[in-house]
């Protein structure tokens, strides 16, 4: 029955562990069954009044009988086993000792004694804990009974028989009773840690599982002394789901059983290590922060010579201490958002908590010089390297001229050598990772007030950590006044990452514009960059991702760019557009009515600020292309469009003079690009049946279940408004998708009065191929 019991139980805790648990569950069995022996005994003493003979005094008997009624009430007290098993001990000596004095006097003694002390150890052998216990015990209580026992009256010749029949009767019971208890009890022991065990284990790696870590943490930060100082670490496996995806669920499996082994054979006894679900794992160890990181730099460089099929394993880890009087899971939150820092910065990397409070900046660049020495960039050391600025501009494309330049991080060595990206900008694990953010705002700002002297905007990035930190803003402010530059030249670009919420982004731009600060968010359309995000924050000024310029629509390969611009000018933002590289990029970004914009085009980042007369020409050269290009395009849209508006016209003619739909506009749908024609009646709604055109064969993409214009109500469009607006004059939209074809159509409509009453006549031009003019405005 309990054969899946037979686990090694050999371990140095297992025999205290099992005897405490014991003496958990015998305590409230041995005080029940004692306070009935006591209960019993004075019964015994209380009926050898009634018998012949002279007797020991009453006192002397209820005196035994109040010694072990104490020896009772002891038993609740009992913190350890041998104090339990000494009251054993005492409370069968005191019982035989209160037979003896109950029993003297009697004509036949033994008739009295002989069934108490063969009951007596009978019953104390299941409530005997060890089997230490029980031998001492019965033992004693043998070596005191042999000699009352053979001292009591009996018949002669039958001292032998007598004690023969004692030990031969009572000695095997009792060691049956107590083995076979102690048995039972073990079993039930061991089924119990089984169960926890399996309850509070994580069957895949052999780890606690997220309860089990949960409780000891809970546990271990409750008994922490003054000064102790305990860290969480969490880590997760790198691109996990892509190692079950491309090789598995077995392979998986193996990684995380290596994982958890490597934490194993790295981590310490005392700590608590867990596999918290799926590929993360965490650990409580006894130490502060720098001890901490140091050991989940160790984990990192372990599971980093793990082999997955295509390479090598790797994990991400962040890295929190214990602050007195928090929880445990606030503390694991910390940790865990350092682990998301951790992989949003790139993954395979050590991220230690953010400091609880902004540190003021320590510069350590030389600020003096005379007053007749060049100006020259500021530098400042950071690890073993220095820190150095970089400005890129930024133009006004209306005004034609620099209005602010980007200010760039670069690190540089002793010999000028250039420090890579993934270097100057990898996590510090040991320091608050918005120390960089903030030394190089000090810095930007310094070498600013020396290089731009023309009044232009700063712009200068920065995390939205470092953002929402508390006191910042103030901070922030300080340095740039002390630098020489009011706030107000300055725009704090909130860069594209992981940190802080869109309340606590909104509440701190209130902050930093109660100083003068103007705020732009980096990289729209990218990322976490959203509408929602724009409408909460904003900003003053948006800088559209590089490649939203390069974005085009489907079908019709026409930029997206003009009305992504439109609608933020609508809501009433500033528009910067990036990465302009090409001359036709530019050109685009000007027809799309940019604000401003930034590129290798219009100047590459560079420690000294460049005069920028060739970007001047270049910028005014755009303008005289868009201004000679509109021209040109309106009289090509014109010549493609021109055909069709009279033929509208010839066929509303002959359909006025009561000449059926078909027969009327049979000559404006044989042409190429007509789709349909139609005729809306005042409310929008289509009149008859449509006319199909010879572009309604190509096969678009017809969104069934709108493909129907009778069903629709058109009058909110502008080819039917702008028509109504102008009646008896051709109107010609802008190109629009079309609900029915799912190209990019134009429309040619004009408004007119027949018996019917008012209505739109018109036909839809398929306006998706490549040679087609698109208007930069709507055409009347």
């Amino acid at each position: 029955m309990f054969s899946f019991l037979t686990e090694q139980t050999s371990d140095a805790g297992f025999r205290n562990r099992f005897h405490r648990r014991s003496l958990e569950h015998q305590r409230p069995l041995s005080t029940v069954t004692m306070a009935f022996t006591v209960v019993a005994f004075i019964a015994f003493a209380s009926a050898r009044s009634l018998a012949a003979g002279s007797a020991v005094p009453l006192a002397w008997r209820l005196a035994c009988a109040a010694g072990l009624a104490l020896l009772v009430v002891a038993i609740p007290r009992a913190k350890s086993t041998w104090i339990f098993g000494s009251i054993g001990v005492a409370y069968t000596l005191v019982l035989l000792a209160g037979i003896a004095l109950t029993v003297a006097g009697l004509d036949e003694p033994l008739l009295w004694a002989l069934p108490a002390i063969v009951v007596i150890p009978v019953c104390a052998a299941p409530l005997w804990l060890t089997p230490a216990h029980f031998g001492i015990g019965t033992a004693l209580f043998y070596a005191a009974g042999t000699p009352f026992l053979l001292g009591l009256p009996h018949p002669r010749g039958d001292a032998d028989a007598v004690c023969w029949m004692w030990v031969l009767i009572a000695v095997p019971t009792a060691a049956v009773f107590h083995f076979g208890f102690y048995g039972f009890r073990r079993h039930h022991f061991l089924l119990e840690e089984r169960l926890a065990r399996l309850a509070a284990t994580d069957p895949l790696t052999g780890l606690q599982n997220r309860r089990a870590f949960l409780e000891q943490a809970a546990l271990r930060l409750s008994k922490l002394g003054r000064g102790s100082k305990t860290s969480a670490i969490f880590l997760d496996i790198d691109y996990f789901k892509s190692l079950n995806d491309q090789f598995g669920h077995g392979v998986g499996d193996q990684a995380l059983a290596d994982v958890a082994r490597v934490l194993k054979d790295v981590t310490s006894s005392g700590d608590i290590v867990s596999r918290i679900g799926g590929e993360e794992f965490a650990l409580l160890h006894d130490a502060g922060l720098r001890a901490a990181a140091q050991l989940a730099e160790t984990l990192r460089e372990a599971i980093g010579r793990i082999a997955r099929p295509d390479g090598q394993l790797s994990a991400s880890f962040g890295v929190a201490e214990y602050r007195p009087g928090e929880s445990v899971m606030a503390l694991l939150d910390r940790a865990d958002e350092a682990l998301l820092r951790a992989k949003y910065s790139g993954r395979n990397r050590v991220c230690a908590e953010r400091a609880t409070f902004v540190d003021s900046v320590r510069p350590t660049w030389d600020d003096q010089r005379a007053d007749d020495a060049p100006l020259h960039p500021l530098r400042q050391q950071w690890d073993d390297f220095w820190l150095t600025s970089h400005f890129q501009p930024l133009y006004s494309l209306s005004h034609q001229k620099q209005v602010g330049f980007e200010a760039l991080l670069r690190g540089e060595r002793e010999d000028g050598e250039q420090v890579p990206p993934a270097v100057l900008f990898s996590p510090k694990p040991f320091t608050d990772q918005g120390e960089l953010d903030r030394v190089s705002h000090a810095l930007h700002v310094r070498n600013a007030r020396r290089l731009i002297t023309d009044g232009a905007w700063v712009f200068l990035n920065i995390l939205p950590a470092t953002f929402v930190a508390e006191g910042y803003p103030d901070q922030l402010a300080t340095i740039a006044r002390a630098a020489g530059l009011e706030p107000e030249r300055v725009v704090l670009e909130l860069l594209e990452s992981h940190g802080g919420s869109v309340d606590e982004l909104s509440r701190a731009a209130s902050e930093y514009r109660n100083h003068g600060f103007l705020i732009a968010v980096d990289d729209f359309g990218a990322g976490h960059s959203n509408l929602d995000r724009l409408l909460r924050i904003r900003p003053d000024l948006v800088k559209l991702d590089g490649e939203l310029i390069r974005a085009k629509s489907a079908g019709a390969d026409q930029p997206i760019l003009p009305k992504l611009v439109s609608l933020l000018h609508q809501a009433g933002m500033l528009v910067v557009v990036e990465g302009v590289e090409t001359t036709e990029q530019l050109i685009l970004a000007v027809e799309s009515n940019v604000d401003f914009a930034q590129g290798y085009l219009l100047g590459r980042p560079s420690a000294s600020v460049t005069p920028p007369d060739a970007v001047h020409r270049r910028i005014d050269h755009a303008f005289d292309v868009i201004a000679q290009g509109r021209a040109h395009q309106h009289a090509m849209f014109e010549s493609e469009v021109g055909p069709y508006r009279q033929a509208l016209d010839a066929g509303v003619d002959a359909w006025l003079k009561g000449m059926p739909l078909n027969d009327a506009f049979y000559d404006l749908a044989q042409l190429e690009l007509c789709i349909s024609c139609f005729v809306l009646d005042d409310t929008g709604r289509q009149i008859g049946h449509e006319v199909p055109g010879k572009a309604s064969a190509i096969d678009g993409a017809s969104l069934h279940p709108v493909a129907n214009p009778r069903d629709a109500r058109w009058d909110h469009r502008p080819y039917f408004r702008n028509a109504v607006l102008r009646p008896g004059v051709p109107i010609t939209s802008s190109p629009y998708l079309s609900l029915a074809s799912g190209r990019p159509c134009i429309a040619v409509t004009v408004a007119l009065q027949s018996g019917e009453g008012r209505c739109v006549v018109g036909a839809e031009l398929d306006w998706s191929l490549q040679r087609l003019p698109w208007p930069t405005a709507e055409h009347w």
